[in-house]
């Protein structure tokens, strides 16, 4: 298979902003993201383009064109969103996810204890 393109898409990219942007300056953003499908979309011309799908996990960075300072984004996902997601990485199972945040919280005390000095 012939690759001709690769594209990475960023589905519903929204993050929580410090401050305003100045509308006329170009910006750079650079963001946290997780790869979570890999799709091949056919050219009809002997080759494919590999689209890379992704989600924002993270923080959000943006420098604006000749400023010094960054302007910092925050995901808007919650903590269990977060911890959900980190999970997934592990083993995309619903499952999986299920067994072990069952076990976190029946045994929340030695959790705590195992992770406070970490």
């Amino acid at each position: 298979m012939k690759i001709d393109k690769y594209k990475i898409k960023v589905n519903n990219f929204s993050a929580e902003l410090e401050k305003p942007l100045d509308r006329s300056l170009r910006s750079f953003i650079t963001i946290e993201a997780d790869i979570y499908e890999v799709a091949t979309q056919d050219n009809q011309d002997g080759t494919f383009n590999e689209v890379y799908k992704a989600k924002l996990v993270g923080s959000t960075i943006i420098k604006q064109e000749g400023q010094k300072s960054v302007i910092k984004g925050k995901s808007k996902r919650s903590q269990s969103q977060k911890l959900k997601i980190a999970f997934w990485k592990e083993n995309p199972d619903e499952e999986f996810y299920d067994i072990y945040t069952d076990k976190i919280i029946n045994n929340l005390p030695e959790v705590i204890e195992f992770v406070k000095d970490k």
